[in-house]
């Protein structure tokens, strides 16, 4: 590329902003709905964090795993919301917790399961357990590329889910990429992959999953948000933008401890 960034500096603004965010949110998001949408920003920019961190060490084969888990977030999210299954996920996922938990504790072999607190299982986990199963609930799990092909986005498929799905399954050509980093052989077939394009596109990715989120919660986001997010792709796209004023802007509403959204109020 004609222009280097700093794709680091980048991932922290948006940590930065995040964190802010979630802090309120703690206390605001009480549905299943607004739970879930919080906790997928905290999710999309740790996985973010991560394939930063892994592409700064030359660890892209790892970094397209996550990139893939990034990718599946933002899936999900499209589907959870255009179907209106936000409690229904959370409900299944309750089940698949718990039967995770109960198998566990109930094999012979690790008796000291019984005693770990990350194994305990309370009364109302039990009740509600009994509960949700009797609703018989059928959780389907959404394709990824007829999820992406209905928002246009049959690109990020091909070239993002699919190609990363190459490092997260066991493949034939495992570790070759591995054998000539860390021997150092010459000559190495993976020299000319533009290798810069990973945490780009997880960027632009974590950038989309967010202003999704945003649009999806059950609060109205003060403007400079969006902007600052559209900023974002903007600048790592090659145009430039005043994402360090923006920035700066919403650094001056956190300190002055400005919410940074409002409740919407439902429709009579």
């Amino acid at each position: 590329m004609s222009k280097q960034f700093n794709y680091t500096e980048i991932v922290e603004k948006i940590e930065v902003l995040d964190k802010w965010i979630l802090i309120k949110l703690a206390i605001d998001a009480t549905t299943p709905k607004d739970r879930y949408l919080r906790n997928s920003i905290a999710k999309s920019i740790t996985l973010l964090k991560s394939i930063n961190y892994e592409s700064s060490r030359q660890s892209y084969n790892e970094g397209w795993i996550l990139f893939r888990a990034l990718i599946d977030r933002l899936v999900y999210i499209y589907y959870l919301k255009d179907n209106n299954k936000f409690e229904e996920f959370e409900e299944w996922s309750f089940i698949q917790f718990f039967e995770h938990q109960n198998k566990a504790r109930s094999d012979e072999r690790f008796r000291r399961v019984l005693i770990d607190k990350n194994f305990a299982i309370s009364k109302e986990d039990s009740n509600r357990y009994k509960s949700l199963k009797k609703k018989n609930i059928k959780w389907i799990k959404p394709d990824p590329m007829t999820i992406l092909s209905s928002k246009g986005l049959d690109f990020l498929y091909k070239f993002g889910y699919d190609f990363a799905s190459r490092q997260t399954h066991p493949m034939c050509s495992d570790g070759e990429f591995e054998f000539y980093f860390l021997t150092g052989l010459e000559p190495n077939p993976y020299n000319s992959f533009d290798n810069e394009i990973l945490i780009k596109n997880a960027i632009l990715v974590t950038t989309m999953i967010q202003q999704d989120i945003l649009n999806y919660l059950s609060f109205g986001f003060r403007a400079i948000i969006y902007i600052f997010l559209e900023q974002i792709r903007n600048q790592i796209n090659g145009i430039e933008t005043e994402l360090d004023l923006t920035f700066f802007k919403i650094l001056k509403l956190i300190e002055a401890d400005v919410s940074l959204y409002e409740k919407i109020e439902p429709r009579t």
